[in-house]
């Protein structure tokens, strides 16, 4: 919830939430980028079909949801995967206008599975590369698309992939709130913790294996690890007045978050071997919502140091501090991108919120979507997609958006109320 910065600090909401209602136009960020148009085709033994549509369907589909593909129409199609894969004519796929031609042989093989994985350019007549790629398993499932779905992403943009990645986020339900998982497209959705009376801020570490959050035990917020292997839960911080929005640093090492019993809301971080904290800020206005720089050398956070809620950054080695938001006088929740460059975050303008990024010294302002109650940004782990949610007829949903323009795409059950996304790293 703007990483909860209005729950946690409501003298700054008496002011935000205050007055009538107003329209202000942002200009969406919009691109001239066109994904690549692909032709997708898995052949097999016939006894085999089930197979070869699950990763056809699966393949396409997270190749799709990257949007920097667009599947064709299997139907237009001049010929089937087993006619591809004999003989390759490129002027059958340059007619259906095939930027990309993609055949997968999967093969049977004693203990496991191989599919072999060509790429081709119909219109420069070439292949443009091939491996196999085998699974030590004899059934074959998403995991195994997500592998070959990374593999033709990477060769096509030069780009890391995330196929194999997954998100972490809250669902609200009428009597608390759970904790769940999905797959980066909102498949294979979970809950892997139930029942808090109520959870914000989840944080997933680096290695995948805990998540850290901000709960509430008898009305009172504290900050918790919640292990995914054993489901056991460890408090780290349980201090007087706010414990809130803690992130893992990029290492695994540490966790900043906003605590405030030194008198009022500051910046501080734990380091998670010697069990300590340090106070990293230290002001009279308020300080929230921390998130690391992706080398480890700075903090961006949330503060009203200077008036109204702005983007400033940190370096952890001299102290040096950089306003980052310089358009608007609401600004919350920063999220640093994976590759450096760039820092997301929420911002709203009389009373109309949209996403944002900007570069760290300030400039290249893009807004990507705007909604309802946008709020708790968070980065695919290529930096290429950026997730948040927003509130739709008084449920608040998963959004998905590209970082070069584009329609915001629901992620979660229309159905579910959900919030506060992390993804994977």
């Amino acid at each position: 919830m703007l990483k909860h910065f209005c729950v946690q600090t409501f003298l700054l909401c008496a002011f935000i939430y205050g007055g009538a209602l107003h329209a202000v136009e942002f200009e969406v960020y919009q691109s001239s980028y066109k994904p690549l148009n692909l032709a997708l085709l898995v052949g097999s033994a016939d006894i085999y079909t089930a197979q070869s549509t699950l990763l056809t369907q699966t393949i396409a589909q997270d190749l799709d949801a990257s949007r920097s593909f667009k599947s064709l129409d299997p139907l237009s199609y001049l010929l089937n995967a087993k006619e591809a894969l004999a003989h390759v004519d490129y002027a059958d796929w340059r007619i259906i206008g095939a930027d990309v031609l993609v055949l997968a042989d999967l093969v049977k093989l004693e203990k496991g599975w191989v599919a072999d994985v060509q790429l081709l350019d119909p219109f420069r007549q070439k292949l443009l590369d091939r491996q196999k790629i085998t699974l030590e398993d004899d059934v074959i499932d998403r995991a195994f698309a997500h592998r070959i779905a990374d593999y033709i992403y990477h060769q096509q943009t030069g780009l890391p992939s995330y196929f194999s990645s997954q998100i972490v986020f809250v669902e609200k339900l009428k009597t608390g709130s759970d904790l769940m998982m999905m797959d980066h497209d909102g498949e294979g959705l979970k809950t892997i913790a139930k029942n808090f009376s109520l959870l914000l801020s989840p944080d997933l570490s680096p290695d995948r294996t805990q998540v850290a959050m901000n709960i509430y035990v008898d009305n009172k917020p504290r900050l918790v690890f919640f292990n995914l292997k054993d489901g056991k839960t460890t408090t780290f911080a349980n201090f007087e007045g706010l414990n809130s929005a803690p992130e893992f640093s990029p290492d695994g090492r540490f966790v900043a978050a906003a605590l405030s019993y030194t008198g009022n809301s500051e910046i501080h971080i734990y380091d998670i071997k010697k069990k300590k904290w340090k106070q990293f800020t230290k002001n009279e206005g308020i300080d929230t919502t921390p998130t690391w720089s992706p080398d480890g050398k700075w903090i961006a956070f949330t503060s009203n140091r200077n008036g109204s809620p702005q983007i400033y950054r940190k370096s952890l080695s001299n102290g040096k501090i950089i306003r980052v938001s310089l358009d608007a006088n609401y600004n919350t929740s920063p999220v640093w991108a994976p590759i450096g460059d760039r820092i997301a975050f929420v911002t709203k303008k009389e009373w109309e919120y949209a996403i944002a990024t900007v570069h760290i010294d300030g400039t290249g302002l893009r807004y990507l979507a705007t909604g309802q109650r946008i709020e708790s940004p968070a980065w695919s782990p290529n930096g290429q997609m950026v997730l948040y949610s927003a509130e739709e007829d008084g449920k608040k949903h998963i959004y998905s958006v590209p970082i070069w323009g584009g329609e915001a795409k629901r992620m979660t059950p229309i159905d579910m109320d959900a919030s506060d996304p992390t993804w994977s790293r």
